[in-house]
């Protein structure tokens, strides 16, 4: 009981500096939200929070670890969202706000299809690892250079993907594509020197940078 306790008021604690994030965004933010704060959509589900702003509505879980079993329970709940571009889902790991924040400056569409090209080089020299590493840390300069934003703090890759096709920038079937290769990416990442991507894998990362680069250029 004690424990639980503990667990619950850590969990307080993040909500409220989360909170800060947020209203520091512009949104008012509400924590353990009530039914009729929610849209009908979501069903029996209740977010630890909610964000919002006008025409931008956040659901946020807050989680105190990652697991293949966590993972599968957040992806069924992602896929409420589906179909309602006015509402995002965040998913926050208790711990996160710990992480430094840097600076990142967007960079320009030019000086990332130069760097495309420098992906494409080294998959055609065999260096499929470096490559795939390199086009992920693209895709995340793609979504800084649409939206400056996001720029402030470092984004896991689900959520760029969920911000890239929320934000119409690529289309769902691309995001879900390229999401499954988010734990190949996290375990060479991560030091698991046995796996190795094929370079259709690195295309794929690859075209969905393009397609953020092409969104709206018009």
């Amino acid at each position: 009981m004690a424990a639980h306790a503990q667990a619950s008021l850590q969990e307080s604690e993040f909500l409220e500096s989360l909170r800060s994030r947020y209203e520091q965004q512009g949104f008012s933010f509400k924590i353990h939200p009530a039914s009729n704060d929610l849209p009908a959509f979501l069903g029996s589900y209740r977010p630890d929070a909610i964000a919002q702003k006008p025409g931008v509505n956040v659901a946020i879980e807050v989680k105190s670890q990652n697991s293949t079993t966590i993972q599968e329970s957040l992806q069924r709940i992602r896929k409420l969202f589906d179909g309602h571009p006015d509402w995002r889902f965040d998913v926050v790991f208790m711990g996160a706000s710990q992480v430094q924040r840097i600076a990142i400056r967007p960079g320009s569409p030019s000086k990332l299809r130069a760097r495309i090209d420098e992906v494409n080089k080294m998959t055609s020299q065999g260096q499929h690892r470096a490559a795939f590493v390199m086009a992920w840390s693209l895709l995340e300069a793609a979504l800084h250079s649409k939206a400056p934003e996001t720029a402030n703090k470092p984004l896991t890759p689900g959520t760029v993907l969920q911000t890239l096709a929320m934000n119409g920038y690529i289309e769902p079937q691309l995001e879900r594509r390229v999401r499954s290769l988010i734990d190949l990416r996290n375990r060479i990442v991560h030091g698991d020197v046995d796996v190795e991507p094929a370079p259709a894998d690195v295309q794929l990362v690859l075209s969905a940078i393009s397609e953020t680069l092409e969104a709206n250029a018009a």
